[in-house]
């Protein structure tokens, strides 16, 4: 029973981290366009720099993105290849859960990941 427990909690740790919409969005512009740094990321999310090295500092400190540095700029990278899959997943779950969202909508989300443009405004 505690291993359950053990990794319920772990569980759990990684979907607060996941469960910012804006991380999400981090995520998935490290997926579709590859390593980034910063600026390049908060104008591709449509957040400030400020806010987004936030954000990266987060799914760093869970080991879900990497750093490295050249010169001054510091570029980050996905550390999890597996994780926008799981997350893609999430979009057909969500789908089936909420029902609100048209199976349509659902293929153009999941379409837009895959392709690497910005996901549909809402």
């Amino acid at each position: 029973m505690p291993n359950r427990r053990l990794v319920a909690k772990e569980l759990g740790s990684l979907l607060k981290v996941i469960s910012n919409p804006d991380r999400i969005l981090i995520v998935h512009a490290l997926a579709a366009n590859g390593e980034s740094d910063v600026n390049d990321m908060a104008a591709r999310v449509g957040i400030s720099p400020t806010r987004t090295s936030q954000h990266l500092g987060m799914l760093r400190a869970f080991q879900l993105v990497s750093e490295r540095s050249e010169g001054r700029r510091r570029v980050y990278s996905l550390a999890v290849d597996a994780l926008p899959d799981w997350l893609m997943q999430g979009v057909d779950f969500v789908a089936d859960w909420v029902g609100e969202v048209s199976a349509q909508r659902a293929r153009d989300a999941k379409a837009a990941w895959l392709e690497g443009s910005n996901l549909p405004p809402e």
